[in-house]
């Protein structure tokens, strides 16, 4: 084998985590892409626990949910922006690997 085939598999692993948030931004957009994925999944009962706590009616809390979930969205693409496709895939590829262990 030559020196550039034994490279190859090292140059194909994507970067960790750390490597890809090196700047105090990048951490605190990190932080905020993990709060929008905390939205976006928990707005129905964070919606409808905010929503029980100030006796709103039932079609108020639907909306509610929507805001949150919207914001959760806006805050997805938004940090999205900010940190580039690598950072996503890695975390999709963690959150993947979470799951199909315990299946």
């Amino acid at each position: 084998m030559t020196d550039a085939s034994k490279r190859a598999p090292e140059e194909a692993r994507p970067a960790g985590l750390k490597s890809l948030v090196n700047t105090p931004w990048k951490k605190a957009m990190l932080i905020v892409q993990v709060s929008s994925y905390v939205l976006i999944v928990g707005s129905p009962l964070i919606g409808g626990a905010i929503g029980g706590i100030l006796g709103l009616k039932a079609s108020k809390i639907g909306g509610l949910i929507l805001g949150i979930f919207i914001a959760g969205e806006v805050l997805f693409y938004g940090s999205l922006a900010f940190l580039g496709k690598e950072i996503v895939i890695l975390i999709r590829d963690v959150i993947r690997s979470k799951f199909k262990r315990g299946n």
